[in-house]
């Protein structure tokens, strides 16, 4: 089976992959415009970890040149962990969006009158 042919599915885990296999999967996936997320803890992974669009490195069991590749440290190196940050940056977006919006529209009204004032 070729590679293209795995990549096509909507959800796939590759384990106990090569450091060539997962530059190649990383690759592979990127061109398909996917957002690929690379966990390892040693330092063979950490070119894929460099290379993929989130790289993930363990922080207990992980080596120092796999946590210095990687976007994102899991400090308790349970998987988990990962679910529960992205479900908690999600949340910090939505407050975030939220907040610009109140600032923007309680502020125009009083910017609407300067504004006014100086084009006529």
């Amino acid at each position: 089976m070729c590679l293209r042919h795995f990549i096509k599915k909507d959800e796939i885990v590759f384990a106990r992959t090569s450091p060539q296999h997962k530059m190649l999967i990383v690759y592979a996936c990127q061109l398909r415009l996917h957002v690929v997320a690379v966990t390892g803890d040693g330092v063979n992974d950490s070119p894929a970890i460099k290379k993929a669009d989130i790289g993930i490195a363990m922080g207990i069991a992980g080596s120092p040149v796999a946590k210095d590749a990687a976007d994102m440290l899991l400090l308790d190196d349970n998987f988990a962990s990962i679910v529960k940050g992205v479900e908690e940056g999600r949340l910090i977006f939505d407050n975030l969006k939220k907040s610009i919006a109140y600032t923007l529209s309680s502020n125009i009204p009083e910017i609407a009158p300067f504004l006014l004032f100086i084009i006529f």
